[in-house]
């Protein structure tokens, strides 16, 4: 199992300064305690061997008699110090942790662990003296001293740990904040054409990020603006010679001839201003304001409905969204249209509210479209055939799902429960207020 690692570069880089601050922290600690020990644990020793020294001074002229309680009263609070005639010890080299203490002690000394004594005095020793026998001692100088748990350097490491994060929090924060304003604003250039600049701020690499992408938005901004401009003379100009053949034709004799011509110039119509939607694409000023969606689909279903066609709203009376009133009734009736032409009857148009998000279902009775072929479709310019065959440029979809990121939603695709195509706009609660 591995260790989660932060999403967030201010995690990242806050989980760095704090492990490596910590590690620093915990060395430098170790290689305190360690110096402070043996400088420590070296007193002991020397305290240790002039007590015995004066221990064999003081008993090696009495009788044995009186040898014991000399000795003892030698003996200090973690020192316990007695005369024997023999050795408590066998004449073996001393545990590794002891032999410091043991050369420091003389010749003939010898010291060992007795684990069956009380924790005060399981360390176990005896030196010779000069008139015969041994001085023998107990105590818990050296018994697991490296062991012992410092809560007070639990405590300063804890202390400091909490110091470094919060500490780190702050100034990791502070220094990625340009890059989280940088990445917001490159959020929002997909849904609000409008340049707003970013401010050049924080470390020269951060700033130079912020100029370029500063530049770059002006450079689309031009780009947009420049092939709308184009997009639109266009328009005009072809809907002049539109408007002359329409009258002409006006004046044609009733007959088969003269409808087709018509549906020719209402397609030829349709496909301008289809053309000219997504190219302006949330690009016309229009600012969010509330929208009753529930309003709109029953609008269009009672449209359809009178025309002849097999359509019906299914949902709640009122939902309202921030959003776009004009480019919301592109999209919807976009979907509600792409069901008709391309779909069979019934049609049937829902309102599902989820939570944070509502959606926008239309579901037909068709072919449907394959699953591979859903990304697809919502290309501009992409007319599936013969799943979905018709005239018209391929932009329904690709309207629909520019307004669904415009708005901070998506468009899906996907199959109805009526056996066709269900399209499902899912839009956020809080959708255009940014």
């Amino acid at each position: 199992m591995t260790m989660p690692w932060p999403a967030s570069l201010a995690g990242r880089v806050t989980l760095l300064l704090l492990g490596g601050l910590m590690l620093l922290h915990v060395g430098s600690m170790w290689v305190h305690e360690r110096a402070l020990r043996g400088s420590e644990e070296g007193a002991r020793i020397e305290r240790l061997a002039d007590r015995v020294a004066a221990a064999r001074a003081a008993v090696a002229p009495l009788p044995e008699a009186e040898r014991d309680r000399a000795a003892h009263a030698i003996s200090r609070p973690g020192l316990e110090i007695h005369w024997d005639r023999v050795a408590p010890l066998p004449e073996v080299p001393p545990p590794e942790p002891l032999s410091r203490a043991a050369a420091r002690l003389g010749d003939g000394a010898r010291l060992g662990w007795d684990p069956k004594a009380e924790p005060g005095h399981r360390m176990l020793g005896a030196a010779p003296t000069a008139g015969g026998g041994w001085i023998v001692f107990s105590g818990p100088w050296l018994d697991g001293a490296g062991s012992r748990l410092d809560h007070g350097a639990i405590s300063s490491m804890v202390a400091m740990a909490l110091g470094i994060a919060l500490v780190s929090i702050l100034v990791v924060r502070w220094i990625t904040g340009p890059l989280r304003r940088l990445a917001g604003a490159a959020d929002r250039i997909g849904r609000d054409p409008t340049p707003r600049p970013v401010p050049m701020e924080g470390p020269d690499e951060v700033r130079h990020a912020a100029a370029a992408f500063n530049a770059m938005q002006e450079r689309i901004a031009r780009l947009v603006e420049d092939r709308t401009e184009a997009l639109a003379a266009m328009s005009h100009d072809l809907r002049t010679p539109l408007a002359r053949m329409r009258l002409r034709v006006g004046f044609l004799p009733e007959g088969e001839d003269r409808a087709r011509m018509e549906a020719d110039l209402a397609e030829m119509d349709a496909m301008v201003a289809r053309t000219l939607d997504y190219i302006r694409g949330g690009r016309d000023g229009e600012q969010a304001r509330p929208v009753d969606v529930a309003a709109i689909l029953q609008t269009l279903a009672s449209d359809a409905a009178d025309r002849g066609h097999d359509v019906a709203y299914e949902g709640p009376g009122r939902a309202v969204l921030q959003l776009r009133s004009g480019a919301t009734k592109r999209a919807v009736s976009n979907l509600v249209d792409n069901a008709l032409c391309h779909g069979r009857p019934p049609v049937r148009l829902r309102i599902v509210e989820e939570g944070a998000t509502l959606a926008i279902e239309i579901g037909d009775s068709g072919d449907g479209i394959a699953a591979a072929d859903r990304d697809r479709a919502m290309s501009p310019f992409v007319q599936l055939d013969p799943a979905r065959t018709g005239s018209g440029v391929g932009l329904g979809l690709a309207i629909v799902q520019r307004f669904a990121q415009a708005s901070g939603g998506e468009l899906r695709l996907g199959a109805a429960r009526e056996g066709g195509l269900l399209a499902r706009l899912v839009l956020p609660r809080a959708a255009g207020r940014d």
